[in-house]
């Protein structure tokens, strides 16, 4: 299988992730190229796209956001997953609405009319004297608001990536490989507990 791994970092977590991603993916035999946002990456000819971004203002970074919106035409002829680098995991609900967690991920979900057939969150990095003037203040603001304080702080576990590739590659064997645009009506009736049992019944002999 042709990947392409398309993403854009700050400070260097989304850059780690990816980098052991693509690596997790090559030793499974698949072709992978690894590019940056900021170089504007056609997916065209990809069997599958896998978008990486760290969350800034409540969502996926712009710049992948605007490479989405340059490519979206072509995004929705290719099965696409994701994951965004964040520290606040598990969300919370703040006077009556959803904040952080996998809601980071709406806008990029909505972008599509073939959404993502999977995507989560790995946990970031924060080192404090890294951060721009401007990005101190507003992670200040943000840890201010969970009611702690900007200290230095990791929240990245190898595990969550290496989770995040196996997943994606059974979702893709499964239902993932027909979310493009055209071939969404071949999964439409996918059950997921039949799969379970199916794959309980083989386990057993």
């Amino acid at each position: 299988m042709r990947v392409l791994i398309v993403y854009t970092t700050r400070y260097g977590s989304t850059e780690k992730a990816v980098k052991l991603t693509a690596s997790l993916l090559r030793e499974k035999g698949h072709e992978v190229d690894v590019k940056r946002v900021e170089n504007n990456p056609a997916p065209e000819g990809y069997d599958l796209v896998i978008m990486a971004a760290p969350v800034y203002r409540d969502g996926p970074h712009w710049d992948l956001m605007e490479w989405v919106e340059r490519h979206k035409e072509k995004l929705e002829e290719v099965p696409k997953a994701f994951f965004l680098v964040a520290m606040h995991l598990a969300g919370s609900v703040f006077m009556g609405r959803l904040h952080g967690g996998i809601a980071y991920s709406q806008p990029l979900i909505e972008a599509f009319e073939v959404p993502p057939f999977y995507g989560t969150l790995i946990g970031g990095e924060v080192e404090p004297e890294k951060l721009s003037e401007e990005d101190r203040r507003k992670m200040e603001r943000f840890y201010l608001a969970l009611g702690e304080k900007l200290e230095r702080k990791s929240l990245y576990r190898e595990e969550d990536v290496r989770a995040f590739v196996r997943r994606t590659l059974l979702y893709y064997d499964w239902f993932g490989k027909h979310f493009r645009r055209g071939e969404l009506e071949k999964v439409r009736n996918f059950d997921f507990m039949e799969k379970m049992r199916e794959l309980e019944r083989n386990a057993e002999g």
